[in-house]
């Protein structure tokens, strides 16, 4: 008898911490519309990524840049925006790039994705944006490279 009783409370134990106090899915988060348009140096963003991300525990929305423009669903309230754009070059391009002196040896010629936009607007980014779920959420972006 002794036995039963702590096996059914331990069950019962498990069951409520599986299950939460609760019980069932968390409430979903407030999403709208947003859209806009991104440049680099008064040129539309050929290809990129946008994050924005509330920072409240819900996933951040990462929507892909096309031509300059992106569109998609977002976290409602103050987002914080992250911008990337990759690129596959080789270590030596990527060097030249910069006004580096480019280094010979093993590697240096392999392909690598390298982000074409400064640490700023990605992870460095102080960028915020509101969303609003009531209006109209048209942002735009204009980067510079230098």
């Amino acid at each position: 008898m002794r036995t039963l009783f702590a096996g059914g409370t331990l069950a019962a134990a498990l069951l409520v911490a599986l299950t939460g106090c609760g019980g069932g899915k968390p409430p979903e988060q407030a999403k709208a519309k947003v859209k806009g348009t991104i440049t680099l140096d008064n040129k539309p963003l050929q290809t990129g990524k946008i994050v924005f991300d509330a920072a409240n525990g819900q996933p951040p929305a990462d929507m892909d840049i096309l031509d300059g423009k992106f569109e998609g669903n977002a976290p409602v309230g103050k987002c914080k925006v992250q911008i990337t754009s990759f690129k596959q070059m080789t270590m030596k391009e990527k060097l030249e790039k910069e006004g580096k002196k480019p280094m010979d040896g093993p590697g240096y010629d392999q392909p690598m994705e390298v982000n074409l936009l400064p640490d700023r607007y990605n992870v460095k980014s102080e960028i915020t944006r509101e969303v609003f779920a009531d209006k109209p959420n048209d942002f735009t972006f204009d980067l510079k490279s230098k």
